[in-house]
């Protein structure tokens, strides 16, 4: 059995502080389906995607990467949010027969840039018993892959892996968002482009806070949206205000990496992103920047 054979009892390494959730049980993919903004019935152990999971608001919680494999589903998201996460989702498994799991510790999760064997964006494939996820990519970096090992399996080449600064600033450069303590329950998914990044499934079922970001998707318009910009000076904070030089507020960083300068995601105005002056509340100038993705405004 696939997942078998990558649990092991020892702690791999871990550089990238990503955690990993184990769901399991006959009702795990119904489960899923009630509960995310992305539908796992359309998932095989050929695919994985990215979704949020949202209040009753339609604000996130999370953002998940969801892997399917024969006997279970994995859950990709920060180590930091792992806890509450069980607490919260274990609150709706009720009468399901569903098992929720921490696994983190089973697993090294390496973040490889280019490599020669990198799947396509969504698909998985297994080499030598390690789990390889193929990511969104940058124009620096058009081939991302997250690998997933354990002690039973060797890890990748460690020459060919990003430390966990060179994968979050290459997470920016892809305009792949996530959410922490200080911007949970702040945007819908649209909000953090995930529609545009095949998060949303907009024709399955009802999920928390489903009615809301439909009504968004149908019946309302963005205005705000995350943009990547380049800033200089202090590195901004993750919930980090954003003002403009007349010093309204355009809007809040999501995650910046770098040092003396370096790249950001952030959610703004979108009528406020295009005007000059934008500055981190306790950090230095910033400069929108392209994505790798259409947004059509």
């Amino acid at each position: 059995m696939l997942v078998d054979a990558l649990m092991g009892d020892d702690t791999p390494t871990d550089s990238l502080r990503l955690g990993v959730i184990r769901v399991t049980g006959p009702d795990a993919g119904e489960f899923l389906r009630a509960q995310l903004s992305n539908d796992v019935s359309r998932l095989g152990p050929d695919r994985h995607f990215l979704a949020a999971w949202c209040d009753a608001k339609g604000r996130t919680q999370l953002v998940l990467r969801v892997v399917a494999t024969p006997e279970a589903y994995l859950l990709l998201l920060p180590q930091s949010l792992v806890e509450s996460a069980l607490k919260r989702l274990r609150m709706f498994v009720l009468r399901s027969k569903v098992e929720l799991a921490d696994v983190g510790a089973r697993y090294g999760i390496v973040g490889l840039h280019d490599a020669d064997a990198a799947p396509q964006v969504n698909e998985t494939a297994i080499h030598d018993g390690q789990i390889w996820l193929g990511l969104p990519g940058s124009a620096e970096h058009p081939g991302r892959t997250l690998v997933l090992h354990t002690a039973d399996t060797a890890a990748p080449d460690p020459a060919l892996a990003a430390d966990s600064s060179a994968w979050l600033l290459s997470d920016i450069d892809a305009g792949v968002p996530q959410v922490t303590a200080a911007t949970q329950g702040e945007f819908v998914p649209q909000m953090l482009n995930l529609h545009w990044l095949m998060a949303v499934d907009f024709d399955k079922g009802c999920y928390p806070g489903q009615e809301v970001i439909a009504r968004l998707h149908y019946r309302g318009r963005l205005t705000r949206r995350v943009f990547r910009l380049a800033w200089t000076g202090t590195c901004p904070m993750p919930g980090e205000l954003v003002h403009d030089e007349a010093g309204d507020l355009a809007g809040q960083i999501l995650q910046a990496a770098g040092d003396d300068a370096g790249r950001a995601l952030a959610v703004l105005k979108i009528e406020a992103a295009a005007r000059n002056g934008l500055r981190a509340e306790n950090a230095g100038a910033l400069t929108p920047l392209a994505l790798p993705y259409p947004t059509p405004d």
